[in-house]
């Protein structure tokens, strides 16, 4: 974890995230993030969940710790970041004081092999040494710790001061010749460090362009997400607008009705109130009337002599009989006074409630935010059924004890012109060499129905690539040159459909030519791990475009 004096101002790049200086044993995490393996030991022991501090991907599975050793098992099973490792050491030497490692005067220049700085005069005296002759040596001034760190020589890490100028692809290892003549003599097909180097630059371009292009993808789906979500801001704000201009003609209706009843009551109540009054001033003068002839019969009996009685019995007669009858037809008219009366139909109230609720609806269903499309693919789910699958999809492994029944095949149609890339992860050493069948089907996964070997297995359905080729159920001849026969572990095998609708198949780089032409859309890779194929790995995707 710390670092040499004189690098704490060394650039971010190769700061750890928790210790904040220089890499030391940088480990490179699922996620891609790089931490010290000290400090990574360190976070783990206080972070049980095993989640990256940066950006809380997962590490590793919790139940991996180790009662005995903690965590250090899972750490060292990481690779190690040894380009990090590598511009962390170059940026250590450059942040040192220019000092020349002969005389002590002021260096100029670096000698790239030693890694070792000197003044003129002893840069001039190290190249006339005969094993220092054709060492690299460069001006100080202008030299970078990204080149540095380029330009460092391969040393085997058995031989330490031998060269690595071979590579083995079994074991997967830079190595000496010396190595090469006493542990890997067995090993075939050893080739030149350069030649692998070369066609590893190549593979790793292939990855940077890729996740490059799926970067811009997903880059162009989060703009289409921003735009879609300031769409939806839009929606939702003329949406409230339409429930406001909605619910206030709503409310005008309701109280338009509510003037127009409390107008029709009023009315009624002034209309009962004016029959009502007109029968009360009817009755009240009537009712005066009979007071007025009530009070003189009742006079005159108390007061009036015989023939008083007499004459005024003649005279009130008639008139208080007709008075008598008119109050009776009074008292009639009050059967034709009438009460208000108020009737809400509950059932109109329901129905206008109901339709109320009713009105609109808000439902969130599924839209299209734009034409992002992802070239990356993953085994589908219907597959042989001696696979499993792990690492999302990405990684398949066959069963023991079943040398068939490991068909994988692509989760999407092939996009013309992009290799579909698998590498060989595993091999099963309980079987002999044999044929990696490959090429596509024409079925939809989802409705694939899948034979226990590819081979012979689909006729019509598929063009199958393996000691033949068996094209949709016509077996071909072909120059392949047993193109897939015993392929070591890490090798690469790709299959594309051009736009000319032309298969073509790919093992370790080499492009085999035309497999088959006129291969019908939609199309699906596929790959059959039988015999000693038990293991493979989805690789990115490459557009030859």
């Amino acid at each position: 974890m710390a670092t040499a004096a004189g690098a704490s101002t060394a650039d971010t790049e190769t700061e750890c995230s928790v210790c904040h200086e220089l890499f030391k044993n940088p480990k490179l995490l699922p996620c891609a993030h790089v931490l010290c393996r000290h400090c990574l030991l360190s976070w783990l022991a206080s972070n049980p969940e095993a989640l990256c501090p940066l950006c809380r991907g997962a590490i590793a599975d919790p139940k991996e710790k180790s009662k005995t050793k903690g965590w250090e098992e899972t750490v060292d099973a990481l690779p190690d970041d040894v380009a990090m490792a590598a511009l962390v050491e170059s940026t250590r030497v450059l942040s040192q004081d220019h000092v020349c490692v002969g005389c002590k005067s002021a260096a100029v220049s670096i000698c790239l092999d030693c890694c070792e700085m000197m003044c003129q005069s002893c840069s001039d005296l190290h190249k006339k040494f005969a094993m220092a002759r054709d060492h690299k040596v460069e001006d100080l001034s202008s030299m970078t710790a990204e080149e540095l760190a380029a330009s460092q020589p391969d040393h085997c890490s058995v031989h330490t001061s031998k060269p690595c100028e071979l590579f083995c692809p079994t074991h997967g290892a830079a190595i000496c010749h010396l190595c090469a003549s006493a542990k890997h003599r067995a090993c075939p097909d050893l080739t030149e460090l350069a030649e692998a180097a070369d066609k590893s630059r190549e593979e790793l371009s292939q990855m940077v362009t890729s996740l490059l292009t799926e970067e811009q993808q997903l880059e162009e789906a989060v703009a289409a997400l921003e735009r879609h979500l300031e769409a939806t801001e839009k929606v939702v704000h003329e949406a409230v607008a339409e429930i406001d201009r909605t619910c206030d003609q709503l409310e005008k209706s309701v109280k338009e009705c509510r003037r127009r009843l409390k107008k029709m009551t009023l009315d009624a109540k002034a209309k009962v109130k004016d029959t009502v009054l007109a029968v009360k001033v009817t009755l009240l003068d009537h009712r005066g009337r009979l007071t007025s002839h009530r009070r003189v019969a009742d006079r005159t009996t108390r007061r009036s002599t015989n023939k008083g009685v007499c004459d005024v019995t003649r005279a009130l007669r008639d008139r208080v009989m007709d008075i008598l009858v008119t109050c009776g037809q009074r008292r009639a008219d009050l059967k034709s006074v009438y009460m208000v009366t108020l009737t809400i139909d509950a059932a109109a109230v329901a129905r206008i409630e109901k339709e109320l609720s009713e009105l609109g609806q808000v439902k969130i269903s599924p839209a299209s935010v734009g034409p992002v499309q992802s070239l990356g693919w993953r085994f589908h789910t219907n597959h042989g059924k001696n696979i499993a699958l792990s690492n999302d999809g990405l990684t398949a492994e066959r069963g023991r004890g079943d040398e068939l029944n490991g068909i994988v095949v692509a989760d999407q149609p092939m996009v013309p012109d992009v290799l579909y890339e698998i590498r060989i992860d595993k091999l099963d050493p309980q079987y002999g060499s044999c044929y990696l069948p490959c090429g596509v089907v024409l079925t939809d996964p989802d409705h694939l129905r899948l034979p226990d070997t590819a081979r012979n297995g689909w006729g019509s359905e598929a063009v199958v690539i393996s000691d033949a080729v068996y094209n949709r159920g016509h077996t071909e001849n072909n120059n392949l040159n047993n193109a897939t026969w015993y392929l070591p572990e890490g090798s690469r095998v790709r299959v594309m459909v051009t736009t000319k609708a032309e298969l073509h198949l790919w093992v370790n780089g080499s492009d085999r030519g035309v497999i088959a032409t006129t291969v019908p859309t939609p199309c699906f890779a596929f790959f059959d791990l039988c015999w000693e194929y038990s293991q493979a790995s989805v690789l990115p995707p490459t557009h030859l475009g």
